[in-house]
Parts: structure tokens; C-alpha cells; sequence
């Protein structure tokens, strides 16, 4: 559960990489075509800085989910459930996407038992 909880993350973790990238690209082709427009540029800062708050999140996300990942393969209990938490499963959930959030909220309950 964890690792394709992981592998997911990563994905979102590309998604948001590619939305910067055409976000930076749609900013180059208005400055090319001499659109000046305070609502447009307004609207791709908006969609730019979300985008920067939702990769920070991410890579947070991955990086907890992958020392889940490493408890899991050295057989570290303890230290798996110290990482397990029904908040960070939430946040996943919120910024990671549905399938990674939806994975740890499963592999919580699993680690509980």
C-alpha cells in the first residue's frame, strides 16, 4: 500500500511540475505577443504560486511516505508507527491526490491493527 501510495505521490509530484512549466510557458507567449493584461497575469501568478505551495506539500508527502516505505522493508515497527498518522494521510489526500491519500488512510488502519 505504502509504495503505490508512493509511486502515485510522484506522479502528482510530475503534474505539478508540468503545470509550472506551461504556466511559465503561458506567461513567455503573452509577454511575446504584447498582451498586457492585469487579470491574466494576475490569474497565472495565482495558478503559479498554488502550483509552488501544492509541490512543497508534495515532496513533503513523498518524502514521510518514503520513510514509511524504508520502515516497512527493514521490518522497524516502532518507527513505522511513528510515522503512521491519520493527518498526514488527510493531507495527501488533499494535496497529493485522491489515490495516494486514499492508500495511507487504508495502510493507517492496517498499521494500527
Amino acid at each position: 500500500m505504502v509504495l503505490v501510495a508512493l509511486i502515485f505521490a510522484i506522479l502528482a509530484l510530475i503534474g505539478e511540475i508540468v503545470v509550472l512549466g506551461l504556466v511559465g510557458f503561458a506567461g513567455a507567449v503573452m509577454s511575446e505577443q504584447g498582451i498586457v493584461s492585469p487579470a491574466a497575469s494576475a490569474e497565472l501568478g495565482v495558478i503559479g504560486f498554488l502550483s509552488v505551495i501544492f509541490l512543497i506539500i508534495d515532496v513533503v508527502v513523498i518524502s514521510r511516505t518514503w520513510k514509511m516505505y524504508s520502515a516497512v522493508n527493514n521490518g522497524d515497527i516502532a518507527t513505522l508507527k511513528s510515522l503512521n498518522s491519520l493527518g498526514w494521510a488527510i493531507v495527501a489526500l488533499i494535496f497529493s491526490g485522491v489515490i495516494p491519500g486514499v492508500l495511507l488512510l487504508i495502510a493507517h488502519g492496517r498499521i494500527e491493527d
